[in-house]
């Protein structure tokens, strides 16, 4: 972050925080005036994501999770399998070595530690008690993790109220950048996401059980299309949304409210998760008891009766980031590819996945859409053709896994084990995230694909 700021990352500069050293450490760097700041600079700009400051820190954000500590900042993972947008700005690394030794970054974190640790002390109690809280409520036992880590980064020199959050083998990071009151409920929502993702993997063939309502989830046009295409994950985030409300122990009337609302927005079952917890709280098992009883009394019938009466919140907004601009015409356009492809009207989803790249040939989801469209329509080498492609140009990290996912599958249809299992590798980094594919990983590395 500090090389950041020094190569021109000035995004939130002036807004209110509750510390100033972010001003403190851009002092120290411009009276360093190391040499390689101006690399620095020219090399943040060439990088420079437009219009989307999330996504330009983002890049970074990525790369820096997944490097060693100075100063010689190797990564963690083989550099092949680094998730695309840390992979594009990789090439960061060697002026970073340099900056670091020119401008004694080692003797600026000594004098700004104690900075760190202070903010850190006004969100420790908050962070201890919603963690206890949802550990409480969900009845897991304290540090039950085996082995998994939740990693939260609060970061003094970006602008302030950022939340990254990352999935990277089976831990969890969340990067927070410091405000005047902490903002505790991004940190709430990725620890339950820490807990209940591994039971949606665990439990993906009962979930998929009930996946007759997918069909109405593809109706829902603000529902992010990775919910669509993963059953499990749109089932977590209703459980998810639903736990929130019981925690935060709304007035009936405002819990009312928001369950219209969210179930608008596409997530169909958040008033099942809702009226289930009702009846989990009084009784004694753990949700990790309770989870898969919960699955198996959802009513497909009855939800779709309950869903009838619901009009779907139109795509005038995105419904992850409200502040975010209206879905492109591309985006639109994508929405109803992959609702044809879901409906398995393979030969239109092609045809729509086409007219999209004819405009845009670099359409990450574009190019997906017609490997998964070649795979279903059993032409492999099309599809392999596509996935490829994907990798080339995607950032969405569902895309990415399940083109690797898919290549593995490929090549162990085609007898080379070896590879497959790199494909496997490659994906087990960034699969967690999406129950489905964590599975397909799973059973990649375990046995071949195809085999008996």
């Amino acid at each position: 972050m500090a090389a950041l700021n020094a190569g021109g990352y000035d995004t939130g500069l002036g807004l209110s925080t509750a510390d100033d050293a972010r001003q403190e450490v851009r002092r120290y760097l411009d009276q360093t005036a190391a040499p390689a700041a101006r690399r620095l600079g020219t090399f943040f700009s060439e990088h420079r994501v437009e219009g989307d400051p999330g996504a330009d820190l983002g890049q970074y954000i990525s790369l820096a999770l997944l490097l060693g500590p100075p100063p010689d900042f190797k990564p963690t993972v083989p550099p092949a399998d680094l998730p695309p947008d840390a992979k594009g700005v990789s090439g960061m690394v060697p002026i970073l070595k340099t900056f670091y030794a020119e401008a004694k970054l080692h003797d600026l974190w000594t004098s700004m530690e104690s900075r760190y640790h202070g903010a850190q002390a006004r969100y420790s109690p908050l962070v201890r008690q919603a963690i206890l809280m949802t550990d409480t409520y969900f009845r897991f036992p304290v540090g039950g993790y085996l082995g998994r880590t939740y990693r939260i980064d609060l970061d003094l020199l970006g602008a302030p109220g950022l939340a990254q959050a990352r999935i990277y083998g089976m831990d969890y990071y969340l990067v927070i950048t410091a405000l005047q009151q902490p903002e505790i409920d991004e940190i709430r929502h990725q620890y339950l996401h820490f807990l209940l993702d591994p039971l949606a993997a665990q439990y993906a063939d009962d979930i998929n059980a009930k996946n007759r309502l997918r069909g109405i989830a593809y109706k829902a046009p603000a529902l992010d299309s990775s919910f669509k295409a993963d059953y499990p994950l749109l089932v977590t985030e209703c459980l998810i949304r639903a736990a929130e409300l019981r925690l935060d122990k709304l007035p009936p009337a405002e819990a009312e409210k928001k369950l219209v609302e969210m179930t608008a927005s596409g997530l169909i079952l958040i008033r099942y998760f809702y009226e289930s917890l009702l009846v989990f709280e009084k009784q004694d098992a753990s949700m990790k008891v309770y989870y898969k009883p919960m699955i198996e009394k959802i009513d497909p019938l009855q939800e779709e009766r309950r869903l009838a009466k619901v009009t779907f919140t139109p795509p005038a907004v995105r419904a992850k980031n409200p502040v975010s601009p209206a879905k492109t015409e591309e985006e639109l356009k994508l929405d109803d590819a992959d609702n044809l492809f879901f409906q398995g009207k393979y030969s239109d989803a092609k045809l729509a996945y086409q007219a999209v790249l004819e405009k845009n040939p670099k359409s990450e989801r574009g190019l997906f859409g017609l490997a998964i469209v070649a795979s279903n329509m059993r032409k492999p080498d099309l599809a392999e053709e596509y996935f490829r492609k994907t990798l080339e140009t995607a950032r969405d990290l569902r895309l990415v896994t399940w083109s690797h996912i898919y290549l593995g599958r490929l090549d162990d249809l085609r007898g080379k084990r070896n590879d497959a299992v790199a494909q496997y590798r490659a994906a087990a980094l960034t699969a967690a995230a999406y129950p489905m594919a964590l599975r397909a990983v799973q059973a990649g590395e375990a046995q071949q694909f195809g085999s008996k």
